[in-house]
């Protein structure tokens, strides 16, 4: 028994040992099949880690490679906004230089004018010289006079004979007349006529103290000189001596001067004779002091009939200009009712600017009364308006100037609507500008919408008659125009509160199209702002639109759709502006 549980014991045990004989070899498998594992895992994860430097090498060229664009996109901006800058200074230098060229324009007209002006005192004083000469040339016997005594029959007081004045007169005469001919073949004349007229004038002023002065009209020629008036006998040689000295440059300008005025008025062409322009050269030297004495006949009127001070041309344009100002000034204070034909045409033509219409309205209205009194019908047929926006401005106008009349602020003086201070060079020039629609402004300018047309539009009239087809561009225009209503039409009080926001982010309501932009660049979003520019969006839309949300502005930005960061920073600050509270 023993020796069978002996056997029994060594086969449990032997199987035993075999049992742990093959889990050893399991055990050595696993581990052999871990060790391997353990490898391909090293593997992996040697594999893994060269593909994350790969990955981060490329992530660092990509942010190099960001923010080189970036940069380079920055200076693009900076050089873009620096040529803006400089396209700004050239377009105001360019308009500065355009306001000093019409100044300088107006200048040199008002110079041309005072050069013809000139021109005809000249001429009237050589008429008077030409008249001096037949007068002292007519009498030969009151020529003698003038050299010799006329209180007795002594000796004369100038110790030279008539033959040596009359010699030494004509050979003065003859060198005026080569010297003018060798001045008018050379073609040397002074530059500036005006001041050539005046050296003529002291010049010959100096050469006639002594001779010629004595030669004085009267009412019937020549006067004689007394014993008193020539003390000195060595004058007349010193007069002489005057004579015969060659005329400066100054007198050989005057002289072409004096030709050409001649020749225009008296019809003398180049072929006369030298003896006329011999004469002419004898005017001019006797005539300049003889025209002193002789302007009083035109004022005194001795011996001829006077002649009435008449206005020039210029001078009864510019009185008719000022009447008209006057009379456009006082139609925005008068009562209608108390207009005469003239103030109608001057409101019509300059507070109403439309001066197409003032041939019917001349003929048709003459007076203020019968103004207010017209229908529709009857104003369109007495101004011959056909356009509806002209007929409507009239209407608006018109009825403006009534309800004024209702409350009269003092004696037929009346008070009009703030409306009627908006012309329609404001409303197509800085209104339309203002709510980012200058695109219209031509057309608004045409139709001459002001400030009540304005105010009485709608969308069918916008798309209709101004060409707004775009509902976007309406709903814009409509609610600038609702804003105006809520101040009145105020410009005044819209630039005020304007400038109140200029640097802070309120009164949203008032901001321009241009305001929007700049707060669209103040909230880092500036590479955007250019995309409102014509767009119409402004601070009303913003506010009083209540459709118009901040997708919508995303939209006019253009910001991607994948850009959902950017939409919701735009929406967080447009919250802020429109909503405050």
């Amino acid at each position: 028994l023993p020796g069978t549980q002996l056997v029994v014991q060594l086969t449990q045990k032997e199987n035993e040992l075999a049992r742990a004989k093959e889990a050893l070899q399991a055990m050595k498998a696993d581990r052999r099949r871990l060790r391997e594992e353990k490898g391909d895992l090293v593997s992996q994860m040697k594999q893994l880690y060269s593909t994350l430097d790969e990955k981060e090498d490329q992530l660092r060229t990509f942010i190099r490679n960001y923010e080189l664009h970036r940069k380079e996109n920055e200076e693009a901006t900076r050089a873009l906004i620096v040529e803006r800058e400089s396209s700004d200074r050239e377009k105001w230098e360019i308009l500065r230089r355009a306001r000093e060229t019409t100044d300088r324009s107006l200048a040199l007209r008002a110079q041309l004018d005072a050069r013809d002006n000139r021109i005809k005192e000249l001429e009237a004083e050589l008429t008077l010289a030409r008249q001096s000469l037949v007068a002292a040339s007519r009498d030969s016997s009151k020529r003698q006079s003038l050299v010799t005594s006329s209180d007795s029959g002594d000796s004369p007081e100038w110790p030279l004979p008539h033959e040596t004045v009359t010699a030494a007169i004509r050979k003065s005469l003859q060198n005026s007349t080569q010297h003018v001919a060798a001045a008018a073949q050379s073609g040397h004349y002074p530059q500036h006529p005006a001041t050539t007229a005046q050296g003529m004038v002291s010049v010959g002023h100096s050469r006639r103290s002594s001779l010629v002065s004595e030669i004085t009209t009267s009412s019937d020629g020549v006067r004689p000189v007394t014993a008193s008036d020539h003390s000195s006998p060595a004058r007349l040689p010193h007069s002489l001596a005057n004579f015969c000295k060659p005329p400066t440059p100054a007198e050989v300008g005057l002289h072409k001067c004096i030709f050409k005025s001649l020749e225009e008025l008296n019809g003398l062409g180049p072929g006369r004779d030298k003896e006329k322009k011999r004469l002419s050269t004898f005017s001019m030297i006797l005539g300049k002091g003889r025209s002193r004495k002789s302007e009083p006949y035109h004022h005194e009127g001795t011996g001829a009939t006077r002649r009435p001070h008449t206005p020039s041309l210029g001078q009864r344009s510019a009185v008719a200009v000022a009447d008209t100002l006057q009379q456009a000034e006082a139609a925005r204070v008068t009562a209608m009712s108390r207009w005469k034909s003239d103030t109608i045409l001057a409101w019509l033509e300059l507070n109403m600017s439309m001066p197409m219409y003032g041939k019917h309205c001349r003929e048709n209205i003459k007076s203020g009364k019968v103004l207010l009194g017209l229908s529709d019908e009857e104003l369109e047929k007495a101004l011959g308006v056909a356009n509806p926006l002209h007929k409507r401005k009239l209407r608006l106008a018109i009825e403006d100037y009534r309800q004024a009349e209702q409350v009269l602020v003092g004696p037929s003086r009346c008070c009009l609507s703030r409306a009627s201070e908006l012309d329609h060079h404001w409303v197509a020039k800085t209104w339309l500008r203002d709510v980012g629609l200058p695109q219209y402004a031509q057309v608004f300018h045409s139709q001459l919408v002001d400030g009540r047309v304005l105010g009485s539009l709608g969308r069918k009239e916008l798309e209709k008659l101004l060409g707004v087809t775009s509902k976007f561009h309406q709903t814009s225009i409509l609610h600038a125009i609702e804003l105006l209503r809520s101040v009145a039409f105020d410009r005044e009080e819209l630039s005020r509160r304007r400038q109140l926001c200029e640097v802070r982010d309120v009164d949203t309501v008032v901001w321009t199209n241009q305001r929007v932009m700049q707060w669209v660049r103040n909230v880092d979003l500036k590479e955007f702002s250019e995309h409102l520019v014509s767009s119409g969006v402004h601070g009303a839309l913003l506010v009083l639109e209540g459709s118009f949300t901040a997708e919508g502005l995303a939209a006019m930005l253009k910001i991607p759709h994948n850009n959902a960061f950017l939409r919701r920073h735009l929406a967080s600050e447009l919250a802020v502006i429109v909503d405050p509270s």
